[in-house]
């Protein structure tokens, strides 16, 4: 079957018909893709971009996929690769804000640069909350900064655990982001020095 998916997208792709050649993929192995991206993100959202992203990328590397022998594994692998990813980013930026957190404790030592860089991520982080959507927030904000269960905020504001998942994984994901985006800038700025 893989086979025959692989031949009937490179002739789509010779044809310059890209649309229909993504649509055979995505009908092909969409599915079970995002099955397996889930399973490794906890979450479909994320796991939702990955595939997307994995099979539009396949369709850059058109010269390419005649060299794939087995187009099928090729894909999983690809979808693996970028879960990990996504996953080592994660951590490192949870690392840095549980820093943040045991610094704000006194649990860190304190230097002129670390007390500067942190200050400004705190900041960053606040303005990122902020700008949540007003929903999205008041979770986040019941959740992380009252101490309340996913379940006790799903009774108060009468709506389901898994719509409280959903928002803290948006709130997360613009949380990390604006880590990453600030952990670039860091490292910019101490390149620039050195």
């Amino acid at each position: 079957m893989s086979e025959i998916v692989k031949e009937t997208f490179v002739g789509l792709i010779v044809q310059h018909k890209e649309s229909e050649a993504y649509k055979i993929l995505a009908e092909h192995y969409h599915p079970s893709l995002l099955s397996f991206a889930t399973a490794f993100l906890k979450s479909k959202e994320p796991a939702e971009e990955v595939v997307n992203d994995v099979l539009y990328n396949i369709l850059l590397k058109r010269e390419k996929v005649r060299e794939i022998n087995n187009l099928r594994i090729y894909l999983f692998t690809a979808v693996r690769n970028s879960c990990l990813t996504i996953i080592q980013k994660s951590k490192r930026d949870q690392e840095l804000i549980l820093n943040i957190s045991q610094e704000k404790q006194g649990l860190v030592a304190y230097d002129p640069e670390s007390i500067l860089i942190t200050g400004e991520l705190r900041h960053r982080l606040k303005i990122t909350i902020n700008g949540l959507p007003p929903r999205c927030k008041l979770i986040y904000e019941m959740i992380f900064f009252e101490g309340m269960r996913n379940k006790d905020v799903a009774q108060k504001l009468n709506i389901s655990v898994n719509t409280i998942d959903v928002q803290l994984a948006i709130a997360q994901k613009r949380l990390i982001d604006a880590v990453s985006i600030f952990n670039q800038g860091t490292m910019s700025r101490k390149r620039y020095r050195n």
